[in-house]
C-alpha cells in the first residue's frame, strides 16, 4: 500500500502547485525543497553505503537521512528566496534534461551529462532574473497537473509510458484521454493563479508568502 500514500501526496503536492503555486510561493517553494531533500537524502545513504563498505551507517536507516535533509531543505527553500529558486530551477533542469535523454535514447554517461548541463543552465536563469509572474504561473500549472495526473496513475497501478512510442501508436485512446486531462487540468491551474492577487515577480511574491 505504500505507492497508494505516495500517490496520495503526489496528488495533493500537484493540486498546490496547479492552482497555489505562485501566489503561495514560499509555501509552495519549501514543498518543493523538501521534495528535494528527501530524494537528495535517499541517495546520500546509499552513496555513503557504498563508499564507507556498510559499518557504523548501517545502523541508522535510511528514512532518517531523508527526513533530515528534506527538513534542513524545506527550512532554506522557505526561509530565502534564493535557496528557494535554484533548488527549483535545478531540479526542473535535470528532470528535462533526463526526460531529453531518455527520449533520444542516449546512454547512462550522457543522459547524466546532458542533465547535468540543462540544470547548471537553469540555476544560471535562476540566480541572474527575476523571473516574471506569467512564466512562473505557466511552469508551476504545468508541473502541478503532472503531478496529479501521474499520481492517480500510481493508484491505479498503470503508469502510462508517455516516451514511448508504441504506447502512442498500440494504445492511442488511452494516451489521448490521459494527455487531454492534463491540459484541461493545467488550462484551469493558469486560469485559477492569473485571477488571483500577487506581486508582479516571483520575488515579489515569495514576499508576502
Amino acid at each position: 500500500m505504500g505507492y497508494v500514500w505516495v500517490g496520495v501526496i503526489e496528488i495533493g503536492l500537484g493540486l498546490v502547485f496547479c492552482f497555489f503555486g505562485y501566489s503561495a510561493a514560499r509555501v509552495v517553494l519549501g514543498l518543493w525543497g523538501a521534495l528535494i531533500g528527501y530524494v537528495a537524502g535517499s541517495m546520500v545513504y546509499v552513496a555513503l553505503s557504498q563508499w564507507l563498505g556498510g559499518g557504523w551507517i548501517t545502523a541508522v536507516p535510511e528514512w532518517v537521512f531523508s527526513v533530515v535533509l528534506a527538513l534542513v531543505m524545506a527550512w532554506l527553500s522557505f526561509a530565502f528566496y534564493a535557496v528557494g529558486v535554484l533548488l527549483s530551477m535545478g531540479a526542473a533542469g535535470w528532470a528535462l534534461g533526463q526526460l531529453a535523454a531518455q527520449s533520444l535514447h542516449l546512454p547512462a554517461w550522457s543522459a547524466f551529462a546532458l542533465a547535468l548541463v540543462l540544470a547548471a543552465g537553469l540555476v544560471v536563469v535562476g540566480w541572474t532574473m527575476d523571473l516574471p509572474r506569467v512564466l512562473l504561473i505557466l511552469v508551476t500549472a504545468a508541473v502541478g497537473a503532472g503531478g496529479v495526473v501521474d499520481g492517480v496513475q500510481l493508484i491505479i497501478g498503470n503508469r502510462m509510458p508517455w516516451m514511448d512510442q508504441g504506447f502512442w501508436r498500440l494504445q492511442t485512446n488511452t494516451a489521448v484521454i490521459w494527455a487531454v486531462g492534463y491540459l484541461v487540468l493545467m488550462l484551469t491551474g493558469i486560469f485559477f493563479q492569473a485571477r488571483q492577487a500577487s506581486g508582479p515577480t516571483l520575488r515579489a511574491a515569495y514576499g508576502k508568502g
